[in-house]
């Protein structure tokens, strides 16, 4: 019965990081400008907040680090991989301080883990070029991670709401 348990998990996983890879690279076919260069919704944390409240932050991590060393591999560079990185990171260890208290809302988490990527980003950005420029984003990076944060964690919410009979229990 455990074997038979850590299968269907593993085979929920992989079918999750599928998902979040196709998300990406389907906002990088049809790229919406907001205003930010390289601003975009980021569909594919829909599948980390999912996962995250499904089977927790060592699977969320684990899938959003093969999500984005395949993205970068196949379709960007090393820098924008280190930019996914940091913003991944960040967010999902952020997120799941916020689940682990049981304070939030779902989506009140994504909100603060749409932000949180943004800063993270914006970090690498000030390593990068050693300057404090990039600061000025940061009002609009905000308002796009509200924003964002509020359409992954609707939609992550509807989704877990679906599945978590057949995932957890």
């Amino acid at each position: 019965m455990i074997k038979h348990t850590r299968v269907r998990q593993l085979c929920f996983l992989a079918i999750f990081c599928t998902i979040s890879i196709i998300l990406n690279y389907i906002e990088m076919l049809f790229p919406i400008y907001l205003g930010i260069p390289g601003a975009k919704l980021g569909l594919a944390n829909i599948v980390s907040l999912t996962i995250l409240l499904c089977f927790g932050f060592k699977y969320a991590v684990g899938v959003a680090l093969l999500r984005i060393f395949i993205i970068g591999i196949t379709f960007t560079n090393p820098y924008m991989m280190l930019y996914s990185l940091a913003g991944g990171l960040l967010s999902i260890s952020i997120m799941a301080l916020m689940v682990k208290t049981h304070l939030f809302s779902n989506i009140v988490v994504s909100i603060i883990g749409g932000v949180s990527h943004n800063i993270g980003q914006l970090l690498v950005a000030f390593v990068f070029f050693s300057t404090s420029a990039f600061v000025y984003y940061l009002p609009y990076l905000i308002l796009l991670g509200i924003v964002s944060g509020t359409v992954v964690g609707i939609i992550a919410q509807i989704i877990y709401i679906k599945i978590k009979r057949h995932i957890i229990g």
